[in-house]
């Protein structure tokens, strides 16, 4: 049923995508709606796509458009430097930015005060996928080519988090910064060891790569997952079995919240017409991606990385959920 679902909500996107990239011509008085997300095909991708098609049809006087990126990293410095409107991001790599610690320790110090969360829209786990048959544990890695997705991605920040655990450098592995359709091209093609990045459950994503029929599916390493959910948004996380499409086992991992943020520059009123039309218009959203189903009032103010805009806020308080 998840992958009919996928299949149709791909079908949907692709005509929403047009809608949204075909050019329109503006009122000198349009407001304009730029949607940060990541690479084409992405779970960002396509949420934003279908998240644009809904702003377009439902605000006046409002023009709405995706924009690929690298990630959470890049979407981070968009949003500080004000360069779109609004953005999907790791939350505890928002975080990280908020606080000026991790790899945003030797930024200038106030550079992401400006940001604000819209809302907490769904559970983004860690997986940990081995090609190579001699891989049983994260520390199997050593010497391996490995998957650990887009430089300066969320996916790529948690494994300089995890190579810091090991006591590694990118000198132990052979990386390959990849993700997506690329590195499901690299299990087919055998030219890879192992994958790990994180990926939403469901993903058509890790879907493809199992059914390549090279991959199998590991736990993360206990310690790995204790150093990663300490002092930090992400939190310990059972992949149920019926999201796991290499066999009918749970998947013990780590997670962190996908955060849709803004920053405080937007105004009071367009954030909260922001946030009133996503969930307003929640089950057209499904239809794109099934993720949406994980978008819930009752979660949407909880694990964010930064505070909350006032004109999100206003939305909560007068649905009851705050």
């Amino acid at each position: 049923m998840f992958r009919t679902a996928f299949a149709a909500g791909l079908v949907g996107f692709t005509a929403l995508a047009f809608a949204v990239s075909a050019p329109q011509p503006a009122a000198a008085d349009t407001d304009f709606i730029r949607i940060a997300t990541a690479g084409s095909g992405g779970n960002y991708y396509r949420l934003g796509g279908g998240l644009a098609a809904i702003y377009n049809d439902v605000l006046d006087g409002s023009q709405a458009s995706i924009q690929a990126t690298g990630g959470s990293v890049e979407n981070l410095d968009l949003l500080a430097d004000q360069e779109v409107e609004v953005a999907y991001l790791t939350g505890s790599v928002g975080q990280q930015a908020f606080t000026n610690t991790g790899r945003f320790q030797d930024r200038p110090q106030g550079r992401y005060d400006g940001l604000r969360a819209i809302a907490t829209v769904y559970p983004n786990p860690q997986w940990f996928i081995a090609i190579d048959d001699d891989i049983t544990s994260l520390r199997d890695l050593e010497g391996k080519r490995v998957s650990v997705g887009t430089q300066g991605g969320a996916g790529e920040n948690w494994w300089r988090s995890i190579m810091d655990h090991l006591g590694w450098t990118y000198a132990d592995i052979k990386p390959e910064f990849t993700v997506h359709q690329a590195a499901i091209d690299q299990v087919r093609n055998r030219q890879i060891d192992a994958i790990i990045w994180p990926d939403a459950p469901g993903s058509a994503s890790i879907q493809q790569v199992a059914d390549t029929g090279f991959g199998r599916v590991l736990d993360l390493d206990a310690d790995v997952i204790e150093r990663m959910t300490t002092d930090s948004l992400d939190y310990a996380y059972t992949v149920p079995a019926s999201a796991n499409p290499f066999g009918e086992t749970p998947i013990q991992t780590f997670a962190s919240p996908i955060t849709f943020a803004t920053h405080s520059g937007m105004s009071d009123d367009m954030v909260y017409a922001l946030v009133k039309a996503m969930f307003e218009n929640k089950e057209r959203l499904i239809g794109v991606h099934p993720l949406a189903e994980y978008m819930t009032l009752e979660n949407a103010t909880s694990g964010l990385p930064f505070p909350l805009h006032p004109g999100a806020e206003r939305f909560y308080r007068e649905m009851g959920v705050l």
